[in-house]
């Protein structure tokens, strides 16, 4: 008798903690990848082989931010204004990008994680695997920004 009560008090225990110990996110980043990567598509349309190199250093730099401020220092005027304007694009609220993102958001808005910034680190690796370099430049910016 005292076996089923120590059952039924430590199984419920044992399931919450398992629970607890990984996200429902955490259980599906390369889903999450796809799907993010997914709102990329069409804008990577409108970007040129130049820019896209940019994107896919700037996707795997240890410093981002540098790499893309170098990235456009070496670039003509005009290159490096056509590339801050199609990059200021990704957050303008009625780009396809943005409102891809905020639909992605609003999905997902429900899922959990046990650690936010390991979350978007595995993101950031599975979106570098997938070789979606304009997701996984974005994620890198934002994940070592001020570091």
């Amino acid at each position: 008798m005292n076996r089923i009560k120590l059952t039924l008090i430590i199984v419920p225990v044992l399931v919450m903690m398992a629970s607890c110990t990984e996200g429902s996110a955490d259980k599906k980043v390369p889903e999450l990848a796809d799907e993010m990567c997914n709102c990329f598509d069409e804008f990577s349309k409108s970007v040129s082989e130049k820019e896209m190199g940019i994107f896919k250093e700037v996707s795997t730099a240890a410093q981002p931010q540098k790499v893309l401020t170098d990235a456009f220092a070496k670039l003509e005027a005009a290159e490096a204004t056509g590339l801050a304007e199609k990059m200021k694009s990704i957050g303008d609220r009625n780009s396809p990008v943005f409102k891809c993102l905020d639909a992605f958001d609003k999905k997902h808005s429900k899922e959990t994680t046990t650690d936010k910034e390991k979350l978007t680190e595995k993101l950031l690796k599975e979106l570098q695997s997938n070789q979606c370099n304009i997701g996984a430049a974005i994620i890198n910016l934002s994940l070592k920004k001020g570091k």
